[in-house]
């Protein structure tokens, strides 16, 4: 389903399942079961591929986002679910399960950067149409905000 190849070695997935959420690095991608699978997003700091059906019964819609067309983007940061690191990248959350992040260098991320992607209606107003995962922050990074483009 992925072509790896399109990513950098530090890409990360996410998988939704009708049971499961998995948070992993592209190395590990081969494990997901398609079978189970709602939501699929890869990426890296230059893009995302997201693969989404409604059920299971549906066929993967693909998008990547670099071939969006929009008037303006803009970045957010979001804190993380987590209540506590655990061992091997693993975090509990504060809402119950645990998930992973990336954990070289004993790095502890815990906000994750968001691009939103915007286009102009027929009143002239920005409206939000898809968005795409960017990378995860560490406790340790700067503050930094996104400006619109």
């Amino acid at each position: 389903m992925v072509n790896k190849d399109l990513f950098d070695d530090k890409a990360w997935f996410i998988a939704i399942g009708v049971s499961e959420f998995i948070s992993a690095p592209i190395s590990e991608i081969d494990s997901v079961k398609q079978s189970k699978l709602l939501e699929l997003r890869v990426f890296d700091i230059k893009h995302e591929i997201k693969y989404t059906r409604g059920s299971l019964c549906d066929e993967f819609q693909e998008r990547d986002s670099l071939n969006i067309q929009c008037d303006k983007t803009r970045e957010e940061i979001q804190y993380l679910d987590i209540e506590e690191y655990q061992n091997n990248g693993f975090v509990k959350a504060i809402a119950g399960g645990t998930y992973r992040l990336p954990n070289e260098n004993f790095d502890k991320p815990d906000r994750i950067v968001i691009e939103h992607y915007y286009k102009t209606d027929d009143k002239g107003f920005y409206k939000p149409f898809d968005f795409r995962i960017v990378r995860f922050l560490n406790k340790e990074a700067k503050e930094e905000r996104g400006e619109a483009k």
